[in-house]
């Protein structure tokens, strides 16, 4: 039974972001974040809308999940 990563919360989603190596800044707009990876020799910054963050966290979640990488799911969504 696929389990159901649409229900993730705002604060899930930063969280599941941290874990995944993002750090994650407030702005540049208003209503924005800005997620930044280091690399070895780069730094990659990408611009979302914040209410955006949990969806792409559960399409991620969700890969992750088909592909195996992710067994059980211990996620609370709350």
């Amino acid at each position: 039974m696929r389990p159901n990563f649409e229900e993730l919360s705002a604060e899930k989603a930063i969280q599941l972001f941290k874990e995944w190596g993002f750090l994650i800044e407030q702005g540049p707009g208003s209503g924005q974040v800005t997620l930044i990876l280091e690399g070895p020799d780069h730094r990659s910054y990408y611009v979302y809308e914040a209410t955006h963050l949990p969806e792409m966290a559960a399409a991620i979640l969700d890969v992750r999940w088909r592909n195996g990488a992710m067994m059980s799911p211990v996620l609370d969504v709350q």
